[in-house]
C-alpha cells in the first residue's frame, strides 16, 4: 500500500486518481492560497486495500444489474455493504491515519467527507451519491467514519449513478477527506453562474444558519442573493440584484460532544438574513477569485465563522448548456439553428464544421467557417444580434422567426423589449442587400401573378437528377481526397446559390397562403382552405411516404413474408435475407433496393451526416414497413392521398366560385384563381430544396468514409469514424499531411460529445449563457393542459405513443405520436398516425406540414412532452386551438394493443 495519507497542502487537482474529486479540489483550493479548513485525504490505495479480501466478491454481485431494476440493486447492495461492514481497516493505515489526526488534532472536531475519483467532474459531480459525517470527535469515531465512508461508495443511490452514467463499478475509486470542522454562524452554497437559466454574469448564493446540512438536506428554505458581476464601468463592485429571506425555521448545529442536532430558530431569527449586504457583496467576490482560478464556473460550498469566510468544497457546475463563445456579450443573441431544422439532437463536429463551410456569409479567410454559425453543446447556433440591432430588419425578423417556430419568435421579442438601447449597432447595411434581393423579389412577383406551370415539381426532379449526377461526376475525376473534399464544400457553397430560384417559388407560395386567406376572410370556411393545403401532387416527401406503402403492400398479401418483415428481435439485413425465399420476397426487394437506390441518401436526422442513410442502416425504414403491415388493406394509403387530392380540387372550386360573390367579386374571383393556382403549384416544391442538399451532402459522407478509411490505414487514426471529430479544415490539413492528427483533441471531443447528447439544447440562448425561457397563453386551454402552437385542425383522442427513435419503435393505427421532432426520415409514421405532438416546430415546419396534408390534429412546440406524456395515455389533440389534455394514466402493463377509444371528435 502506497501512503494513504495526503495531506491538503501537498495536493493539487492532478492527483484526482488518489484522492478523488472532492479532495483534489480541496488541495487545489489551499494551494492556491484559499482559506480553507486544514486537513488530510486517506487516498484510494487505503480503500483498495480495505476491499480487497471481497473485492472479486462485491464486483461479481454488481455485474449485468440494470437501471429499472430497483430491487435487483437493492439486494446487490445490501449485500456488498453487509460483507465490507465485517471486514477492518488495514493495520497500517489505522497507524497513518491515527498519526495524521494526532498531528492535525486529536481534540479537535473533524467533518469526514468522501470524495470518489468519479466526483467533482467537469461532465458528473457525482454530488451526494457517498456518505458524509459531521463534527466526528474521538479515536474510534474517527476510524469508523473512514470505514462507513468507504462501504458507501456501494449506497443504492451511488450505485444507480454509475450505471446511469455509464461509469463501471470497478473503475470508481474512494478516498476519505477528513477535515477540522468549522462550527459556522451561516454557510450555504454559492454558484458563480445562475444554476437555472445559466447566465455567467450573475452570482447566486444560497445561505442559512448553522451548519449547511439543513439547507443540503431540503430541510430549510434558505435565503436567496443574487449578485450581478462588475462590469468595471457602471458597477465596479458588483451589486445585489435579488435578496429573497427564507422561511428559516431550524438550524443545525454542532454538539458539544460530537455529532449534530436541530434547534428551533426564534421568529426573529426566521426573518433575519443570514449574510449582510457587505458580507454578500464579499462572498460573491471570492467566488469570482475562485472561478478565475479554475476558469470555468463554479458550485461552492461555504461557511461564515468568527467574521470570515472559508471555502469548505469547490467543483465545476456540470448542469450548465456551453457559452457560444468564449468572451461573455450580454448584446449577443444566439438562435438555435437546429430547432428550425427540427432535430436537436447533438450533431458530430465534422457535421457542423460542414455547415458552416458551405454558408459564404461572414466565412473567415482561413478557416472558411462562417462567423454567423456558431457551434455550442454539439449544436449550431445563429447569431442573430446584427439582425435585431438593424432599425427595419430587427423588426420583422422576428416575425418571420415566429412562424418557423413561435417559442422562439416569443422569446426574441421578450429579449429585444428588454434592451430597448443596446450598445451594438448592426452592419448590415440594406443597400448591400439589395442586389441579392431584388433578383428574388422580381421573381417572387413573377411567381404569384403572371408565370405558367405545367409538370414544375416534375422538371425539378429531373433538374435534381442532373445536379446530383454532375457533381458525382466532379468528384470521380480526381482521386486527390482533399480536392474530393474541396469539389463537395464548393458544389453544396454554390447549391445555395442554385437553389435562390427556388426560395422565390417557396415565399411566393406562402405570400398567396396569406393573401388567399385575406380575400375569403368570412367567405369560405377555414376547412376549405385547410383542404386547399392538402393533396398537393409533386410533393418529393409525399411521393417517399407514398412509396413506403406500397412496399407494405408488395408484403401484405403474403403471410410469411409479413410475419418475416414484422419479426422485432431480426436486423433488417436479416430480414431481407429470409425474404427472398419467401412468397412475394423477390419483388419486395426488387422495390426495397428501388426505395434505397431513389431515396437512401435520406434517413432520421439527417441534417447530422454523422447519422446513417438509409443506404447506410435501415433499421428505421424496416419499422416503418412493419408498422404499415398492421394498418388493414393493401392500397389503404393510396385511397387516401386520393381523397385529399378529390378534396383539394373540390376545395379549389369552391373557394373560386364564393369569391366571385359581393360588389368586389369581380376583382376578388381572378385573384383568389390565381393565388390558389400558385399554392397548388409551387407548395408542393417546399421539400425539393432540402432533397437536393440531402443528396449532395450524402455525396459528401461517402467521400468523408474514404479519407477515414485512408487515415486509418496510415495509422493516423485509430478508427476510421474519428474523422467525425475533426473540422472540415482539420480533416482536409491531415490529408495533406499539413498538420499532424495528433494536433487535436479528437478523444477529448468524442466525451464531450457523449456529454452535449444528454443536453436539452435552448432554442435561444444570450451571450451571457443565460437561457431565455417563454410560455405559450392560451385561455381556452383546460387547467393542466400542455401548450403548444396550433397548425392543423381537428381534435382527436386517442392512445399516445412517445417515440425517441423511429428506427426502434413502431406507430400503430390511430396512435397519437408524441416525439420530439420530425424531419423526412419520420414521415412514413404518419401513415398510422392519428395525431401528432412534437415539442419543437412551427406553422412551416416539417411535421405541421405533413400534419395538414394528412389531415391530422396536431400541435407543435410543447415544450418537454416527451417527458410528460407517457406511451399508453389516453390523450386529447386539439389542433385548432393548440393545447393537449391528458386524459387519463398509462396502463400498468406495456402493452401495445391499439385503444379503441380514438375518435375524431371533428374533423
Amino acid at each position: 500500500m502506497q501512503n494513504p495519507i495526503r495531506f491538503f497542502n501537498s495536493i493539487s487537482a492532478s492527483d484526482i486518481n488518489e484522492v478523488g474529486g472532492k479532495g483534489a479540489n480541496l488541495g487545489e483550493l489551499t494551494r492556491a492560497g484559499f482559506d480553507v479548513p486544514q486537513g488530510f485525504c486517506v487516498t484510494t490505495s487505503a480503500y483498495s486495500a480495505f476491499i480487497k479480501p471481497q473485492e472479486n466478491h462485491v464486483y461479481a454481485l454488481l455485474e449485468n444489474l440494470k437501471i429499472d431494476d430497483l430491487e435487483s440493486v437493492r439486494n446487490a447492495g445490501q449485500k456488498v455493504r453487509d460483507l465490507l461492514s465485517k471486514l477492518d481497516l488495514p493495520v497500517e493505515l489505522v497507524e497513518l491515519l491515527l498519526e495524521a489526526w494526532q498531528e492535525t488534532g486529536e481534540k479537535n472536531a473533524y467533518a469526514v467527507r468522501s470524495s470518489a475519483t468519479a466526483e467533482d467532474l467537469p461532465q458528473a459531480s457525482f454530488a451526494g451519491q457517498q456518505d458524509t459525517y459531521l463534527n466526528i470527535i474521538g479515536r474510534e469515531n474517527l476510524l469508523n467514519a473512514v470505514k462507513d465512508c468507504f462501504i458507501s461508495l456501494f449506497t443504492d443511490r451511488a450505485i444507480l449513478y454509475r450505471i446511469q452514467n455509464n461509469f463501471a463499478h470497478a473503475d470508481v475509486q474512494l478516498s476519505v477527506v477528513v477535515q477540522l470542522m468549522v462550527i459556522p454562524d451561516a454557510s450555504g452554497i454559492m454558484f458563480t453562474a445562475d444554476p437555472i437559466n445559466g447566465n455567467r454574469n450573475i452570482i447566486s448564493i444560497d445561505a442559512s444558519f448553522g451548519i449547511g446540512e439543513a439547507l443540503v438536506s431540503g430541510l430549510v428554505s434558505a435565503d436567496l442573493y443574487q449578485v450581478r458581476k462588475p462590469d468595471g464601468t457602471q458597477q465596479p463592485d458588483g451589486a445585489i440584484v435579488k435578496k429573497q429571506i427564507g422561511d428559516k425555521d431550524i438550524a443545525i448545529v454542532a454538539e458539544k460532544n460530537g455529532g449534530t442536532k436541530t434547534i428551533q430558530l426564534s421568529a426573529e431569527q426566521k426573518e433575519k438574513s443570514a449574510l449582510t449586504d457587505a458580507q454578500i457583496i464579499e462572498l460573491a467576490h471570492l467566488g469570482q477569485s475562485i472561478e478565475a482560478h479554475y476558469g470555468v464556473p463554479q458550485d461552492i460550498e461555504w461557511v461564515l465563522a468568527d467574521g470570515g469566510f472559508q471555502i469548505t468544497q469547490s467543483r465545476p457546475i456540470t448542469s450548465l448548456f456551453p457559452l457560444p463563445e468564449e468572451t461573455i456579450d450580454p448584446d449577443k443573441l444566439y438562435l438555435s439553428f437546429n430547432h428550425f431544422q427540427v432535430m436537436t439532437d447533438a450533431m458530430a463536429p465534422l457535421s457542423m464544421s460542414l455547415f458552416r463551410s458551405i454558408i459564404t456569409i461572414g466565412q473567415d479567410k482561413n478557416t472558411l467557417e462562417t462567423k454567423y454559425l456558431v457551434p455550442v453543446g454539439g449544436r449550431l447556433y445563429i447569431e442573430a444580434s446584427e439582425i435585431l440591432a438593424h432599425p427595419k430588419l430587427g423588426k420583422t425578423f422576428p416575425e418571420m422567426v415566429d412562424r418557423a417556430d413561435h417559442l422562439t419568435g416569443e422569446m426574441i421579442n421578450d429579449w429585444v423589449s428588454k434592451k430597448p438601447k443596446r450598445s451594438q449597432k448592426s452592419r448590415i447595411s440594406l443597400i448591400k442587400l439589395l442586389p441579392v434581393a431584388l433578383p428574388i423579389l422580381w421573381r417572387v412577383r413573377s411567381c404569384l401573378l403572371s408565370k405558367k406551370y405545367q409538370n414544375f415539381p416534375e422538371k425539378m426532379s429531373e433538374y435534381m437528377d442532373r445536379y446530383e449526377a454532375q457533381v458525382q461526376n466532379e468528384i470521380s475525376n480526381t482521386d486527390d481526397l482533399d480536392l474530393k473534399l474541396e469539389v463537395c464544400r464548393k458544389e453544396l457553397a454554390n447549391l445555395f446559390e442554385t437553389i435562390k430560384p427556388w426560395r422565390a417559388h417557396l415565399i411566393a407560395s406562402m405570400i398567396a397562403m396569406k393573401l388567399l386567406h385575406v380575400l375569403m376572410k368570412n367567405r369560405v370556411d377555414s376547412s376549405v382552405q385547410d383542404a386547399l393545403m392538402r393533396g398537393l401532387e409533386g410533393n418529393v416527401t409525399t411521393e417517399m411516404d407514398l412509396a413506403v406503402g406500397d412496399l407494405a403492400d408488395i408484403a401484405r398479401p403474403s403471410i410469411e413474408l409479413t410475419a418475416c418483415l414484422s419479426e422485432p428481435d431480426v436486423s433488417y439485413e436479416q430480414k431481407l435475407s429470409l425474404a427472398e425465399d419467401l412468397p412475394n420476397g423477390k419483388e419486395f426487394i426488387a422495390s426495397w433496393n428501388e426505395f434505397i437506390r431513389k431515396y437512401g441518401a435520406r434517413g432520421p436526422s439527417e441534417i447530422d451526416l454523422y447519422r446513417p442513410r438509409w443506404r447506410e442502416d435501415a433499421s428505421s425504414l424496416m419499422s416503418m414497413v412493419a408498422g404499415m403491415l398492421k394498418s388493414g388493406e393493401t392500397g389503404a394509403h393510396r385511397e387516401h392521398y386520393q381523397q385529399l387530392i378529390t378534396a383539394n380540387e373540390a376545395a379549389n372550386n369552391t373557394i373560386i366560385a364564393k369569391a366571385g360573390g359581393g360588389f368586389w367579386g369581380f376583382v376578388r374571383k381572378p385573384l383568389a384563381r390565381r393565388m390558389a393556382y400558385v399554392i397548388r403549384e409551387l407548395f408542393p416544391l417546399r421539400e425539393h430544396h432540402k432533397f437536393l442538399i440531402v443528396r449532395v451532402l450524402d455525396l459528401t459522407k461517402k467521400v468523408i468514409a474514404q479519407a477515414g478509411i485512408q487515415l486509418q490505414s496510415e495509422k493516423k487514426i485509430a478508427n476510421a469514424d474519428d474523422v467525425w471529430f475533426l473540422s472540415l479544415p482539420e480533416l482536409r490539413q491531415v490529408l495533406t499531411g499539413e498538420t499532424d492528427v495528433t494536433a487535436f483533441p479528437i478523444e477529448q471531443r468524442k466525451q464531450d460529445f457523449d456529454h452535449y447528447k444528454s443536453m436539452t439544447p435552448p432554442r435561444v440562448i444570450t451571450g451571457e449563457g443565460e437561457v431565455l425561457s417563454a410560455s405559450h397563453d392560451n385561455a381556452n386551454a383546460p387547467e393542466g393542459s400542455l401548450v403548444g402552437s396550433p397548425v392543423s385542425a381537428g381534435i382527436v383522442e386517442g392512445r399516445a405513443r412517445v417515440i425517441l427513435d423511429p428506427s426502434k419503435e413502431i406507430l400503430h393505427p390511430g396512435e397519437i405520436l408524441i416525439a420530439p421532432f420530425t424531419d423526412p426520415g419520420w414521415t412514413p409514421l404518419f401513415v398510422n398516425a392519428g395525431g401528432l405532438v412534437t415539442e419543437v416546430g412551427g406553422l412551416m415546419t416539417h411535421g405541421s406540414v405533413i400534419a395538414r396534408e394528412y389531415g391530422i390534429p396536431a400541435v407543435v412546440g410543447v415544450v418537454n412532452a416527451t417527458k410528460i406524456i407517457k406511451t399508453g395515455q389516453q390523450v386529447r389533440v386539439h389542433g385548432e386551438a393548440g393545447f393537449v389534455e391528458i386524459l387519463q394514466e398509462a396502463p400498468d402493463e406495456a402493452s401495445n394493443e391499439v385503444s379503441d377509444k380514438k375518435m375524431d371528435i371533428r374533423p
